[in-house]
């Protein structure tokens, strides 16, 4: 897909405020838009900035819900628009500030709800890893999407123990090495860098040449490059530890935690495996002319760069867009590598 033409497109925005539309106010006081969408339990979050300097800003209840359509206008071929769908919010925080006077807005995803992140206690014996994700979604008012190869996985024991439905989430999507996150009153679970949504519909991919992009950034550390991973497991029939290794054993990392059981400890290492392939470089992109329609988990194809940088799959980690009040729309990506290709030859 061909990124916007900037001389002939303008960035246009649809705001919504508990049901009713507030664009039209909002248009002449805009001073700026910023919306940061990350990968995983993280919050996306959304600062909007207004001029008040007439003093007639009403400041918005905490709790307040904004809907945000973000993308662009045609000012030639009859002026059509094309908004993309980043999701609903609540208001958390709010400032004053002057002179000039100005008002501050932050909100946070709606679905991360206060009960998300209270800490609780409960354990599952004998299940599967979709059914403690149902069980999950199910008391915070969100339906379950689990991909199937997670929701098979079976469960002998696991123990939630005072940790909030958050950090649980983002603990068992770090052992099963899987993006778990909630969008649209759906917890999402499913492999990185699946390709696919949890449900099994495809992702598009998307690409990038350097001629889209303004300010780049690659790194490659290879002092973070292991070989293999070691994780410890208790046999308790034969009252021993033993290992699993996954990869090479020529430099690999070893695991702090002792497991429970072999399967258990395996799957550790195979997604810590995954998660320091994917580390091994990063590339930081800054689009001057934004790309709304750009989001986290999708996969991203470049050519113009290095051959190191063309030749890598790449992940969309996390996404910045930022709107000004003139009209501008600019887009910041953090990007790691997808798992199949390699970028620090």
């Amino acid at each position: 897909m061909t990124a916007p033409g900037y001389v002939h497109r303008q960035a246009a925005y649809d705001l919504v405020v508990d049901g009713k539309s507030i664009s039209g106010d909002v248009y002449p006081r805009l001073i700026s838009l910023g919306l940061s969408e990350r990968r995983g339990t993280d919050a996306d979050e959304l600062e909007i900035v207004l001029d008040d300097a007439d003093g007639r800003v009403a400041i918005p209840s905490p709790g307040a819900e904004i809907s945000l359509k973000l993308g662009w206008r045609d000012l030639v071929d009859g002026g059509s628009t094309t908004l993309i769908d980043k999701g609903i919010f609540k208001v958390d925080a709010r400032r004053h500030s002057g002179t000039p006077d100005r008002l501050t807005i932050k909100a946070r995803s709606a679905d991360l709800t206060r009960a998300f992140r209270t800490r609780r206690t409960q354990t599952w014996t004998e299940t599967t890893l979709g059914q403690v994700l149902t069980d999950v979604a199910g008391r915070n008012g969100l339906q379950a999407i689990v991909a199937a190869d997670k929701a098979s996985i079976e469960v002998a024991h696991l123990d939630q123990d005072r940790e909030s439905d958050s950090a649980f989430l983002a603990r068992l999507g770090r052992l099963h090495d899987a993006v778990a996150t909630v969008k649209a009153r759906r917890l999402l679970f499913a492999a990185v860098g699946s390709g696919e949504t949890p449900g099994g519909t495809p992702i598009p991919p998307a690409s990038l040449t350097r001629s889209d992009g303004d300010r780049h950034d690659w790194e490659a550390a290879e002092r973070d490059s292991y070989s293999g991973v070691i994780a410890i497991w208790q046999d308790r029939s034969a009252a021993t530890r033993k290992e699993v290794l996954v990869g090479s054993a020529d430099n690999p990392k070893r695991l702090g935690r002792i497991y429970g059981s072999e399967r258990t400890a395996r799957r550790a290492a195979e997604s810590t495996f995954k998660r320091q392939s994917r580390a091994g470089a990063r590339f930081n992109l800054n689009l001057a002319r934004g790309r709304p329609d750009l989001f986290p988990e999708q996969k991203l194809s470049l050519s113009g760069w290095k051959p190191q940088i063309d030749a890598a799959d790449w992940l969309i980690v996390e996404t910045r867009h930022s709107l000004t009040g003139n009209g501008g729309l600019t887009t910041t990506l953090n990007l790691e590598l997808g798992g199949s290709g390699s970028s620090s030859g």
